[in-house]
């Protein structure tokens, strides 16, 4: 029977993360200009649940991240996601709850969009949950409006499990959340074709 506990944590899996286009690599207090940028638009983080940053919380929030732990449930590694050494972009694994769980999350400058970036960095993100650090389940909670971040996790296998009706509020409405997943050996699979 597969062990559920998750594997030791790695202090230093190879930072950074190439892609052929991108670097992926653990955030810094002084990325916080650089996440102002996308984290202040509306049109961003309404798919995200929260109000829009300003530039104190920026500050805040990146200054926090970038000395969090990842090694135990309920831990976030949030990732700058860099081209041509500027940060566009960011991704995040969240140590979920379940054995060997992992969800998932991206968000890029809308002026990159529309080139492939997100779903390459989603990609080098899935290999890290599942190389690095021995996942066996990685899953993306997604609003159901976001049709780009749902087309993000189709093109990388993800499969849709669940569909939950009207279960948040967005924008002072209900709205509906998809829940896309892969397990270890999926991603294994898909790396091998």
């Amino acid at each position: 029977m597969p062990s559920s506990v998750p594997p030791a944590y790695r202090a230093d899996p190879r930072w950074p993360v190439t892609t052929p286009r991108l670097t992926l690599r653990p955030v810094a207090p002084d990325d916080a200009e650089a996440f102002f940028a996308w984290r202040s638009r509306p049109d961003v983080v309404r798919f995200m649940y929260q109000p829009p940053w300003d530039r104190q919380t920026a500050d805040v929030k990146l200054r926090t991240w970038s000395s969090a732990p990842f090694e135990e449930p309920g831990d976030v590694l949030v990732l700058a996601v860099e081209s041509d050494g500027d940060v566009i972009g960011e991704t995040m694994l969240k140590w979920a709850a379940g054995p060997r769980q992992a969800e998932v999350g991206y968000a890029l400058h809308p002026d990159v969009g529309g080139h492939g970036l997100a779903t390459e960095a989603v990609r080098a993100t899935l290999r890290l949950a599942f190389e690095s650090y021995g996942f066996h389940r990685v899953f993306a909670r997604i609003d159901e409006e976001n049709l780009p971040s749902v087309r993000v996790v189709q093109r990388l296998g993800l499969r849709q499990e669940a569909r939950l009706v009207e279960s948040d509020v967005r924008d002072g409405g209900w709205s509906t959340e998809l829940v896309f997943a892969i397990l270890d050996r999926e991603h294994a699979a898909r790396a091998v074709s």
